[in-house]
């Protein structure tokens, strides 16, 4: 896409964001200054990665902080929709989505792969890459394409091609794991989530539902972003008909504890500190993202007995910028947990 409409276009998303102050450049001496425009939440589990992903190559990108879970207004109960449901960032997302072999994901798993799950346009994170004209919409790509053009720091890819598979299939096992299942889902017997975040969740699927009704109905000209409305509903439908499902929750957690499990096997064998070789690639800024928010979640004891996974998850809270973009990002953005303390 040329620049101009790209830009323009990036100016109508923004207007999404209600607050201007949520709009702010990061980083600003860092490298390829001008050149990225992040939309995120600072609680999405997938910005997270990608925001970790930035700091950790120290790069320069304009941050596009969005609300991602809908406000209803206490005197008249209007609801206000999530930002990353309004038009003009929904038709931003559909141009990167184009680009994927993928349809638009309109089932619920609990699983947020855009590769196994398909694309949702109504989601974050949005990297746009003023550079080369391309809007990018899946966080795996957005890493990975983030390493490949920010050329001045460390790579977090190796290149030996034995490492590169082992990564490969780390970051896949993070984006396979149940996350959402996990974040939004009701654990019948023992849902060890923040008193606050459960109360949240009690009409969280309804609200998304009511929003994006609403949103269809008043963009009816629009079919292809109708279209998108109408695949996210199916989906969120989807995530509340499962919610309070046992079978479903109890299938969530022991498919995570299998996920970790693995990931012990995994840190064994490659018998170093990081997951893949000497030197700290994307994998263990997946797994420090994804290990942080299950201890955020109380679900630390999925590790409880696996010493090497406890010392890892010790090695990668460490990195700045997992500090940073999950701990202190989770702190600040999400109900208080007693399970994650400050780094």
């Amino acid at each position: 896409m040329d620049k101009s409409t790209l830009e323009m276009m990036l100016a109508k998303a923004n207007n999404s964001i209600a607050d201007p102050s949520r709009l702010t450049e990061r980083n600003t001496n860092g490298y390829e200054q001008g050149r990225f425009t992040l939309f995120h939440s600072a609680m999405s589990f997938c910005s997270q990665k990608v925001r970790a992903t930035l700091v950790q190559k120290g790069a320069a990108f304009k941050s596009c902080d969005m609300v991602i879970i809908g406000n209803r207004m206490a005197s008249s109960g209007k609801l206000i929709p999530a930002e990353n449901y309004h038009p003009d960032y929904v038709r931003l997302r559909l141009i990167g989505g184009k680009l994927l072999s993928t349809d638009l994901a309109a089932n619920y798993t609990g699983v947020s792969s855009v590769s196994t799950q398909g694309f949702d346009a109504c989601a974050v994170p949005t990297l746009v890459d003023l550079f080369t004209g391309e809007v990018i919409v899946d966080s795996l790509r957005i890493c990975l394409h983030v390493n490949g053009t920010v050329s001045n720091s460390p790579s977090l890819v190796p290149n030996d091609p034995l490492l590169l598979a082992q990564m490969k299939a780390q970051l896949d096992a993070v984006d396979n794991t149940p996350h959402p299942a996990l974040l939004y889902g009701f654990h019948p017997e023992d849902d060890r989530r923040p008193q606050i975040l459960q109360e949240l969740m009690l009409s969280v699927y309804d609200d998304k539902v009511e929003a994006l009704q609403e949103l269809a109905a008043d963009n009816s000209a629009d079919h292809e972003l109708v279209a998108a409305y109408h695949a996210k509903i199916k989906k969120e439908k989807g995530g509340k008909n499962v919610s309070r499902d046992p079978s479903f929750q109890h299938a969530a957690r022991s498919r995570a504890r299998e996920i970790i499990v693995q990931l012990d096997r995994d840190l064994q064998a490659n018998g170093a500190e990081w997951l893949c070789g000497t030197t700290v690639t994307l994998a263990d800024l997946f797994w420090g993202v994804s290990l942080v928010r299950l201890e955020y979640l109380g679900l630390g004891s999925l590790w409880g007995d696996l010493p090497r996974v406890r010392t890892y998850f010790s090695n990668v809270a460490e990195l700045p910028s997992i500090q940073q973009e999950a701990i202190e990002s989770t702190l600040m953005s999400m109900p208080p947990s007693k399970h994650l303390r400050s780094a």
